[in-house]
């Protein structure tokens, strides 16, 4: 669950990306159980419904859909809820969606797995991840989103499960340990599969 500005929360369902895009879950189906700011229940024993749809809003999303896919750039119709108790918007997205971040996390883990794990320039991983390919002159050989990933790893700002490097780590060196973490969460039976599609699948589950 995140909490949003003013009385906005997203709160990340259990229906992966790829999942959602072929079908927009149904109001019922992707429904909180309980209100994440008041924690009022949505269908209270003897009291009407608490958490009421409120409609859906296009939300975009970069990065392949699966770990050898090429990147793509689609939007989601993301579902949205009313607490009548408190008055929260509860956001629902995919799993795997970060707020905040245009990339998903299965993108994310994929880059930090490329750079850090295959030693993949930036140019490469940018070809690899982003559908985003023409960039500025002074972009060319680059790419600053894998830079302020690092960086907001190394201040715990995101995927909190990774232990904190040493300041003496290299970009790639903490790149890697990231990578690393995420696939150990991968389901185990991708225990034999490649470290790019465990960190796909491990990264989804990540906090």
């Amino acid at each position: 669950m995140k909490k949003g500005r003013s009385n906005r929360t997203i709160v990340r369902s259990a229906i992966d990306v790829k999942t959602w895009l072929a079908r927009v879950p149904s109001v019922d189906e992707v429904r909180p159980g309980q209100c994440p700011r008041c924690a009022v229940a949505s269908r209270p024993v003897g009291r009407g419904l608490q958490i009421w749809g409120h409609g859906l809003r296009d939300r975009q999303s970069r990065g392949p859909l699966e770990p050898l896919g090429d990147p793509v750039e689609v939007t989601l119709r993301v579902r949205r809820y009313l607490c009548r108790l408190c008055q929260t918007v509860i956001v629902v997205v995919p799993l795997g969606v970060i707020a905040g971040r245009l990339f998903p996390a299965a993108a994310i883990g994929l880059a930090l797995t490329l750079f850090g794990v295959e030693g993949l320039p930036l140019r490469e991983v940018r070809r690899r991840v982003s559908p985003w390919q023409f960039v500025g002159a002074t972009a060319h050989g680059s790419w600053l989103a894998v830079r302020r990933w690092v960086r907001a790893i190394r201040q715990g700002r995101l995927f909190v499960c990774v232990r904190h490097s040493p300041e003496s780590f290299t970009m790639r060196q903490v790149a890697e340990r990231a990578a690393t973490t995420l696939a150990a969460l991968a389901p185990p039976s991708l225990a034999h599969a490649a470290i790019a599609q465990r960190v796909f699948a491990g990264a989804v589950r990540a906090r």
